[in-house]
């Protein structure tokens, strides 16, 4: 524990500041995002007392941090922070290294919030580019650069290239993984939304029924990611015409992402949005 690690090297010793982050990294897998901001700042207080500015630990600290920041909704932030962890990385590895291929892929996935698809696809294919020099094209990151490329396609309406992109994806992940693995959820969610896109609501269910059952048994339905799933869902029945199940699912989608953001958060906002549909007529409402 960190008090057991304070009370043998100090309180800035660096074993106190790598156990703050294991604590912040369960913190963010359990979607208590404000512990695990707390705890990374705490750790790299004494990181930047311990090392020079250009260190790894430093850098993956600071990229935890961008991750809260874009879990939070706070994308400026986030996108500052990566862009200052991509700057140290190219110092400490130079330009081929799986750490800048992360970095790029999560810097990526900000611009996307913020609705630069054209950027994020150009960083997206620069990442998986890095990941298939330096691990080969069967790798997991690899899998999960195609996902990400298959989202940007996605938000650019080029469905049938993210439809092709998702499925590459999801093959990748169910051979190394098998078919009950939570890192097929992210690939299953973009493929959901994409079938909702594309006025295809049955496949959507089915697709995102399979999410929500290894989101469920492998973290948990408080977890912010099962509110995502239930909100896509709730789009899939509203497009069937299912106006009272649709509300449900917004409602219990609704309930958990009041428990992991602030109220002003745009995926809460979003879901308001969504539940206001299901009482007048209309396209479905836009998923995230």
């Amino acid at each position: 524990s960190s008090g057991i690690n304070a009370e043998y090297g100090g309180k800035n010793h660096p074993l106190v500041a790598s156990t703050m982050a294991n604590l912040a990294s369960v913190s963010y897998t359990m979607g208590d995002l404000k512990d695990a901001m707390k705890l990374n700042e705490e750790a790299l207080e004494i990181q930047q007392a311990c090392y020079s500015d250009a260190h790894p630990l430093i850098a993956v600290t600071i990229k935890n941090m961008a991750m809260i920041e874009n879990s939070q909704g706070d994308y400026d932030k986030a996108k500052s922070l990566y862009e200052r962890v991509l700057k140290m990385e190219e110092v400490i590895y130079g330009e081929l290294h799986p750490a800048i291929a992360s970095t790029l892929n999560n810097l990526a996935d900000c611009v996307l919030e913020q609705g630069e698809t054209a950027k994020a696809a150009v960083l997206f294919q620069r990442a998986m580019e890095t990941n298939e020099i330096v691990f080969g094209r069967d790798h997991p990151d690899v899998a999960r650069n195609l996902n990400n490329l298959g989202r940007a396609f996605k938000e650019m309406g080029d469905y049938d290239g993210a439809k092709s992109k998702l499925t590459s994806a999801l093959q990748m992940k169910q051979k190394r993984y098998g078919d009950a693995h939570i890192n097929l959820v992210p690939t299953l969610m973009n493929l959901g939304d994409l079938f909702n896109l594309t006025k295809q609501p049955n496949k959507a269910r089915e697709v995102l029924s399979r999410a929500l059952k290894i989101t469920e048994k492998k973290i948990g339905m408080k977890h912010p990611d099962a509110a995502k799933i239930l909100r896509l869902l709730g789009n899939s029945f509203y497009l069937m015409g299912d106006l009272s199940t649709s509300e449900k699912l917004l409602n219990k989608s609704l309930d958990i992402l009041e428990q992991v953001y602030e109220t002003d958060h745009p995926y809460v906002l979003a879901t308001r949005a969504d539940l206001g549909s299901c009482t007048r007529p209309g396209a479905a409402p836009r998923i995230f």
